[in-house]
């Protein structure tokens, strides 16, 4: 079992006990200049690195916004149509909302104009 002790430049007296390979693994820490973070090991920069790539890998979801905000793209809403039509679209590409999940983002896009919001007898309609 290897010994080490060391008094750091503020005063600190550290006592380090363990196998000659993490003694030297310690000293080399505390010896490290205070202004540059101790070095880390290998397997921490491969789990952070391997962390890092599934982030990046990982698909984002789209929420109603985007789903919405896309059909505005694709001309969905050259005519008019309600938040139940929008509904029925977003249903048929495995979206299912209600319709006041829907209300929301349809009133921020119309507020941003991308989108124009009319008072038809049945209620809003929506159209670019």
């Amino acid at each position: 079992m290897a010994k080490a002790h060391l008094t750091l430049p503020d005063g600190t007296t550290v006592n380090i006990e363990g196998t000659a390979e993490e003694v030297a693994n310690l000293l080399s820490r505390f010896s490290a200049p205070q202004d540059q973070p101790a070095r880390t090991s290998e397997r921490a920069k491969k789990k952070s690195s391997a962390r890092s790539a599934a982030k990046e890998q990982k698909p984002k979801r789209k929420g109603p916004q985007t789903l919405i905000d896309e059909l505005v793209r694709e001309n969905y809403f050259k005519s008019k149509r309600t938040i139940g039509d929008v509904q029925k679209k977003l249903e048929e590409g495995g979206h299912i909302y209600a319709q006041y999940s829907l209300s929301t983002p349809l009133l921020r896009l119309t507020r941003s104009k991308a989108l124009r919001r009319i008072k038809d007898k049945d209620g809003w309609v929506y159209v670019t």
